[in-house]
């Protein structure tokens, strides 16, 4: 029974078991990300306002079915000639003897008898020209959409950065923990031929107690490795929207040979955040011109056509009616016009100065990710010769131990230094690939390049 529940038992973890490559992160957390899902939306909305703005240039038409009961004079005369139906009888005429009746208030016009009408009807309203409104609403509402666009691209490429920082804190945080297990079994190898020493005599009682310590030293830092990895690996799992278990290797970031002038000229052309803000001002420009419209005189259009009845029945050609306008509004004085215009002046201005001074920023970010590449190449590879050392240092302590010339607090610091070296190595190939990756950036570039 026993040993049908271990198989049983290991295929259920490798069912929940989940190990990813970058690749693989890389696309969860583009299909999975909620603030890369609202800047989709984003975008949609700006397409949805485009096509508001469109629509203003084809009118509204519009149905309208009214109903009156009234005993009003004027609604209910009104609505007597609306439909074609006022006699002579609703101008009073019944109350007129003669000419010296000339005051007489007609009894017939000013307390008509209860009406009802109905009154259907077709209209339609279009401007025809807004002073070039319209136009410039519509290029604001491109514009703005180009602009979400590449800001929605940078921040993809933000998200990339970050989801390479938190894989490789994952591969970081397991290669200590590799690191860590060999040098448990360096301490208890340690221990144990102490104790075979100090059972022949060779070494004293505080040899064996020091790499006893040492080696209980090692199982706290073995639990504090093996809590690094869980925790690194819990914070990819919530970035990627899904549970992961294990990661691959490094995820290496390649790059080209540099030249630091040239690269920043060109991250002026590639960097889409840089993008965003040039459409913004654009978009600001345009703004000065949809201000600039209220000098313009506005023109617009209203149809109409429709039907007047005391009944909702029998619609001829004799209850029908048109109507048809064309009008001119222009604003002759109004003193906010001015100060409206030099506000959406200034704005334009501000955002002109947050480009140049974006620009600039960006030329002191690309050099000091640059400077910053450059200093860890070189620590790396410092690193790495210093860990060559320190392995050929303990290996030479060990043997020095056996033959007695050295203390075992000696070879303890010496089994310390290879760990400490061991541990410096793997964060330096962390801190390499991730600046790597910040210039890349930096430049324009994506992470895929």
């Amino acid at each position: 029974m026993y040993k049908l529940l271990i198989p049983l038992l290991i295929t259920s973890l490798s069912l929940f078991s989940k190990e990813v490559t970058f690749d693989e992160a890389l696309n969860l957390l583009l299909k999975n990300n909620k603030e890369l899902k609202l800047k989709q939306l984003d975008i949609k909305e700006s397409h949805a306002i485009l096509d508001e703005i469109s629509a203003n240039n084809y009118g509204a038409l519009n149905f309208k079915e009214t109903y009156t009961n009234t005993n009003h004079a004027g609604y209910a005369f009104n609505s007597k000639l609306s439909s074609r139906k006022a006699t002579f009888g609703d101008f009073g005429f019944s109350s007129y003897e003669g000419p010296n009746s000339i005051k007489v208030a007609p009894n017939d016009l000013n307390y008509p008898k209860s009406t009802e009408n109905y009154e259907t009807k077709l209209t339609y309203d279009i401007p025809l020209f807004t002073g070039f409104k319209i136009s410039n609403s519509k290029d604001i509402a491109k514009l703005q959409i180009e602009a979400k666009n590449k800001k929605y691209k940078y921040d993809q490429k933000l998200l990339t950065l970050e989801l390479l920082r938190a894989y490789n804190a994952c591969v970081a945080a397991k290669e200590y923990l590799k690191s860590t297990q060999k040098a448990k079994k360096v301490t208890t190898s340690f221990v144990n031929f102490t104790k075979e020493m100090h059972k022949e005599g060779l070494v004293t009682k505080i040899d064996l107690n020091e790499a006893q310590v040492q080696d209980l030293n090692t199982n706290v830092r073995l639990k504090e490795a093996q809590n690094k990895v869980s925790l690194s690996l819990s914070y990819l799992s919530f970035l990627i929207g899904d549970d992961i278990s294990d990661v691959k290797s490094f995820e290496e970031v390649g790059i080209s040979k540099i030249d630091l002038k040239s690269i920043q000229k060109e991250a002026i052309n590639k960097r889409e955040d840089f993008k965003y803000i040039d459409l913004n001002v654009k978009s600001s420009k345009k703004n000065i011109k949809i201000v600039q419209s209220d000098y313009y005189p506005k023109i617009d259009a209203h149809i109409e056509y429709g039907y007047s009845n005391d009944k909702l029945k029998n619609f001829d050609e004799t209850q029908d009616f048109y109507l048809a306008k064309v009008q001119l509004n222009m604003k002759i004085f109004d003193m906010t016009r001015e100060s409206k215009l030099e506000q959406s002046r200034i704005k334009y201005n501000k955002l002109m100065i947050q480009k140049a001074q974006f620009e600039d920023s960006i030329k002191l970010e690309i050099k000091q990710n640059y400077l910053n590449y450059l200093s860890n190449q070189e620590t790396l590879a410092e690193k790495l010769k210093a860990l060559s050392l320190a392995e050929e240092i303990l290996q030479k302590a060990e043997n020095m131990y056996k033959n007695k010339l050295i203390k075992m607090t000696d070879l303890l610091i010496h089994q310390a230094s290879l760990q400490k070296a061991e541990a410096e190595v793997i964060m330096s190939k962390f801190d390499l690939t991730f600046i790597k990756a910040k210039l890349k950036l930096s430049i324009g570039e994506s992470l895929s390049e």
